[in-house]
């Protein structure tokens, strides 16, 4: 069996694929026997068994389609998480994570525990895991073990499914080249019902400086009572400069239309977003390059989307230089 897709919040571009032990087992073991065997010295009669015949796995890839790590669930216990030493502190881990939470919610479980190495811990800690036992030896590694409430992760502000949605809307669509985008964009903006939010550093204009999404944007934020559109930018000067259409928007409906400039010791990844109603998500994985992905109904990673953009545009302000009216 195989779920795989491009991890959702991961400011880069990690795929995450779902399998099991039958299908997978040479890629696990070669990451396991890397990490934990050849690094750490663990005991090979220790690392593999029958377990793993039972569990549900995960690898996550990088460029190239090249393995970069593992992980593991058996039945309410996340184990044998394992990455590369040459792809640490690059997200692989939380994208791992990220999915096997998801994945415990589909199945309906209420919690997550693992055994931590005492040096992860501040990790799973930012995972939201709480230390609930004492330094334990295993293997001659020092652990404690750790458990995730999942009632206390998830967003409670995300709406349960809607039973109309379909597996179409879930799937995502991957984009490659300026028109994808374009479009894309256009459609996002017609099936908002309350909220769009727009990080983009330039707003590049090749994709939203169009008439077709001005007008799709003007009649979403005129039509519904409760709308809402935040656009956040770094450079003002090439909007006013170019007489941008959606600066025209601002200046039309600024009750509606709202644009702040991110500060400059704000701390950003390269990429742009357009999100809709914390549940879809238009992504743009480098800000030189139109290659990123959409999809319509992915609630829980929309929402902590959400949350980052909300973060920074809380912390920026309305840019004086926004108020000129474009020529």
């Amino acid at each position: 069996m195989s779920d795989r897709h491009v991890s959702d919040i991961e400011f880069f571009p990690i795929d995450v694929e779902q399998c099991d032990w039958e299908t997978s087992q040479q890629v696990l073991m070669d990451i396991r026997r890397q990490v934990f065997i050849d690094e750490q010295g663990v005991p090979e009669s220790e690392e593999f068994g029958e377990e793993d015949k039972r569990a549900t796995h995960w690898i996550a890839y990088g460029a190239d389609n090249i393995p970069m790590g593992t992980a593991r669930l058996l039945d309410d216990k996340v184990g044998r998480m394992a990455v590369i030493k040459s792809y640490r502190q690059q997200g692989v881990g939380s994208a791992l994570i990220r999915h096997i939470i998801r994945h415990a919610e589909t199945v309906g479980l209420d919690s997550l525990q693992l055994d931590a190495q005492v040096h992860a811990l501040p990790f799973y800690e930012g995972m939201k895991f709480e230390v609930d036992g004492p330094v334990f030896d295993d293997v001659g590694i020092p652990h404690q073990h750790m458990t995730l409430a999942l009632q206390h992760f998830l967003n409670p502000c995300v709406a349960p499914t809607p039973p109309n949605i379909s597996e179409e809307e879930r799937r995502h669509i991957s984009l490659d080249g300026v028109d994808d985008f374009r479009d894309q964009a256009n459609i996002f903006a017609q099936r908002a019902q309350r909220q769009v939010r727009i990080f983009s550093p330039r707003l590049d204009p090749a994709i939203f400086d169009n008439e077709e999404l001005r007008a799709s944007l003007f009649n979403f934020a005129s039509q519904h009572p409760y709308a809402e559109i935040h656009i956040l930018i770094q450079n003002p000067q090439s909007l006013v400069q170019n007489s941008h259409r959606l600066l025209h928007l601002y200046h039309r409906l600024p009750s509606r239309v709202q644009m702040r400039t991110l500060k400059p010791e704000s701390k950003t990844s390269p990429t742009e977003f357009m999100l809709i109603d914390k549940t879809g998500i238009l992504y743009k994985q480098s800000l030189n390059r139109y290659t990123g992905y959409a999809v319509y109904w992915s609630p829980l990673d929309a929402t902590e989307l959400a949350d980052e953009f909300d973060g920074l545009w809380n912390a920026s302000e309305p840019d004086p230089e926004l108020r000129n009216l474009p020529m």
